[in-house]
């Protein structure tokens, strides 16, 4: 059997995971009201825990994430048929939406900016 390392933040996410009667995570996207089929990824596999949660934090959470799912651990699904609304309340909460809007709304004025429109995509983590 081959033996997996794993890092302190991919462990504790694991175990999180795991004790998660459901593990919900966003993806923070850009995107442009011109060419609806137009996205850009601002910041992929965001688990927030509190509102306040530092971009730092956010980071060390999405690589964990990252390399659990690599290391196939955990699926991480965007594409989901329905979701507890209340589970993502947090993150319409979070200082890094709110930045994630305001730095579109301040680019949104400048010539050729493409990603008008702030946008999360909802997403689930699931243990394997």
């Amino acid at each position: 059997m081959k033996r997996i390392l794993l890092t302190k933040t991919e462990k504790e996410m694991l175990e999180a995971v795991r004790n998660a009667k459901r593990f919900p995570l966003v993806r923070f996207e850009l995107r442009s009201s011109e060419e609806p089929e137009l996205r850009s990824i601002a910041l992929n596999h965001v688990y927030i825990t509190r509102p306040e949660d530092s971009m730092e934090l956010v980071k060390q959470r999405s690589a964990a994430l990252e390399g659990l799912r690599k290391k196939g651990l955990v699926k991480i699904s965007y594409s989901l048929p329905a979701y507890v609304q209340s589970d993502y309340r947090i993150y319409y909460q979070s200082s890094l939406y709110e930045l994630l809007c305001h730095t579109v709304m301040e680019a949104s004025g400048k010539p050729d900016f493409l990603f008008d429109l702030p946008a999360m995509r909802f997403g689930q983590v699931f243990p394997l």
